[in-house]
């Protein structure tokens, strides 16, 4: 199993994490993307289940494969797969955007 990564408990990045383990062409067994993100098993059913709830990605299983099958309304695949491979860098309290 590999190592978390670096994100506290309740941090939107574990979420996209998973997403981003999941999005693969021939889709992903829960295994691969425990051993992925080095979570649990019940902590990525739940966030499977946390992605369709609360951010409307459509999430279809079988095969015992889990594939995106529609991102839904808010998040962007490109920014998922950034959050897998842990290049999302918080910003500061009280840093300026443009």
């Amino acid at each position: 199993m590999t190592a978390a990564l670096p994100y506290p408990k309740g941090d939107l990045r574990r979420l996209l994490s998973v997403l981003g383990a999941i999005d693969r062409p021939q889709g992903a067994r829960l295994f691969e993307i425990v051993q992925a993100t080095g979570l649990d098993k019940r902590t990525v059913s739940l966030l499977i289940e946390q992605a369709g709830a609360q951010a409307g990605v459509q999430i279809t299983r079988s095969d015992r494969s889990y594939r995106v099958s529609d991102w839904g309304p808010i998040l962007r695949q490109t920014g998922v797969q950034l959050a897998l491979t842990g290049e999302i860098v918080p910003r500061q309290l009280g840093e300026q955007t443009l």
